[in-house]
């Protein structure tokens, strides 16, 4: 997928299977900038649907602004609604995942970002401009520090 899209692109591996920003910094083999960490965050919407967003780890997911996005009021998914899709925390790769994904706007400040390959031991790093090579999204201001 990243290579047949000419995307330039590192694998980070983890020494130990890594759930937080700190925990990313800790375990990469090579170095990680904790700035250029990235999550993605699934929620769910008063009416059954799903959206992913990837925003910058140490940032928070800002739930008015997503409802005023996708037009509906959300929540933080469940534990069970990842396990029903195959995810875990930690490990939701936003280039996979099968719903729709939005991205927050300070995604877009940085020259590198990297996030969750959907394997909890590796990462991916890629330029956020890159990203719409690669999968499809909605651009917003998404998050609070």
């Amino acid at each position: 997928m990243l290579s047949a899209s000419g995307v330039e692109y590192r694998f980070i591996r983890l020494k130990k299977r890594a759930v937080s920003v700190n925990e990313v910094v800790k375990y990469a083999e090579d170095e990680v900038k904790e700035y250029e960490i990235c999550k993605t965050v699934l929620l769910r919407g008063a009416s059954g649907r799903l959206y992913a967003v990837m925003l910058l780890g140490m940032r928070k997911v800002d739930l008015a602004k997503v409802a005023q996005i996708v037009k509906e009021k959300v929540s933080l998914a469940s534990l069970s609604e990842l396990e029903k899709l195959g995810l875990e925390p930690g490990a939701i790769c936003p280039l996979t995942i099968d719903v729709e994904l939005l991205v927050d706007e300070e995604v877009f400040t940085r020259q590198k970002v990297n996030f969750s390959s959907g394997d909890p031991h590796y990462g991916l790093e890629v330029s956020p401009k890159d990203l719409e090579k690669l999968v499809e999204f909605r651009r917003a201001r998404l998050s609070s520090p």
